[in-house]
């Protein structure tokens, strides 16, 4: 317990045992934003003597944003309202037997209101509803002064909402059993990105981007998709092409692969396969041939870059799997022929336990090593 907290509990009850006896008002406040009127819960309200710092009471505002006190008549105080993410704000009050309502109006400090829903991403699949994920463990790292900001164990709503201040950049993990564990780093007025998420899927219509202030505050609401774990699930790792003949990794797919290999980090329970695929461009031979130094090439940078060879395989599927119709003897685009030209990853085994969930987010990025500045992009990847 730090010294502050001892001083006020040691002023309160000297004071409530100096007033016994004395005939005490109930006073009753309420708590507003001063912008958007809108009333705030959760507020401390500490009341200290007008001319000194010594508390004499502290009270808490409810969910309308209310709060009562009981102070001596005649007396004056200093009311002092604090709320993280707010700016606090103080006032002076007389106490009479007529005294009216104290309201009083705080700013919010620069910054933006994540509130977010977790979601089974398999509505992608054909399902028409939205399933909501509930119990999972939700977790809030601010690499900038590197604490942790947020920690929810099973936390039994399928949302959850958090005040992101102007000039950090965050992390955010969910894990939940049966599920891959997401990350997304949010980096919130920073190198001139004013709201910016990586690893964030999102579902529109359900995003509502609101911005006040020259950009300096805002609310943000967007869903979070969790993606099921199961056998044979395959996604498609977007964005990341071979050139024509080639089975090289290119600089862009380099880039897309950095976001593969902290899926896996994240995800240690899974095995995988690094499935590629060509164009009809070529004999059906040749093109297995392609497509299998493909995908060893794709899972050679996955171990070089920190991922458990024991978790993956790889095989090449030559033009026996193309995603449209540009097969033998039809004339298609270049861009056509590139997306046939794919690397897909497919869940091919899962382990019972995830060696991670031992670990806290902040023990899995001091592990890491990244702060802010120094994390790579982690980006989603799609299906």
């Amino acid at each position: 317990m730090n010294t502050i907290r001892i001083n006020i509990i040691i002023g309160i009850l000297i004071w409530t045992i100096t007033s016994l006896g004395a005939q005490s008002i109930s006073l009753d406040g309420f708590i507003k934003d001063a912008a958007q009127k809108n009333k705030i819960k959760n507020v401390t309200i500490t009341v200290f003597d007008v001319n000194g710092n010594i508390a004499r009471a502290v009270t808490y505002s409810d969910q309308d944003g209310k709060f009562s006190l009981n102070l001596i008549e005649g007396n004056k105080y200093r009311l002092v309202a604090e709320k993280k993410s707010y700016f606090s704000v103080s006032e002076e009050i007389e106490v009479h037997s007529d005294a009216e309502t104290v309201e009083m109006n705080m700013e919010r400090k620069p910054g933006y209101v994540f509130d977010v829903s977790l979601i089974n991403a398999d509505f992608k699949r054909g399902k028409t509803e939205l399933d909501a994920v509930k119990d999972a463990r939700i977790e809030i790292y601010n690499n900038t002064t590197r604490t942790e900001e947020l920690a929810l164990t099973d936390h039994p709503q399928s949302s959850f909402i958090f005040n992101f201040e102007e000039g950090n950049h965050y992390t955010i993990m969910v894990r939940k059993k049966g599920y891959l564990t997401k990350r997304i780093e949010a980096y919130i007025n920073v190198d001139g990105c004013i709201l910016c998420f990586d690893g964030l899927g999102i579902v529109e219509p359900n995003v509502v981007d609101v911005m006040a202030q020259n950009n300096q505050l805002g609310a943000f609401l967007a869903n979070l998709e969790m993606e099921p774990i199961a056998i044979n699930t395959t996604f498609r790792i977007e964005n990341l092409y071979y050139d024509y003949d080639q089975y090289n990794i290119r600089t862009d797919a380099a880039l897309v692969l950095d976001n593969v290999v902290q899926v896996l980090k994240d995800n240690p329970s899974i095995k995988v396969e690094m499935g590629s695929h060509t164009d009809s461009r070529g004999s059906d031979s040749y093109n297995l041939e392609l497509s299998d130094k493909r995908a060893k090439s794709s899972m050679d940078y996955l171990v070089a870059n920190g991922v458990d060879a024991n978790n993956l395989t790889w095989k090449g599927y030559g033009e026996t799997r193309l995603v449209n119709s540009c097969s033998n003897r039809r004339t298609c685009s270049e861009e056509m022929h590139q997306q046939n030209r794919r690397t897909e990853l497919k869940i091919t085994g899962i382990e019972y336990e995830n060696p991670m969930d031992k670990k806290s987010l902040k023990q899995i990025i001091e592990a890491e090593g990244y702060y802010s500045g120094d994390l790579f992009s982690y980006g989603s990847f799609g299906k």
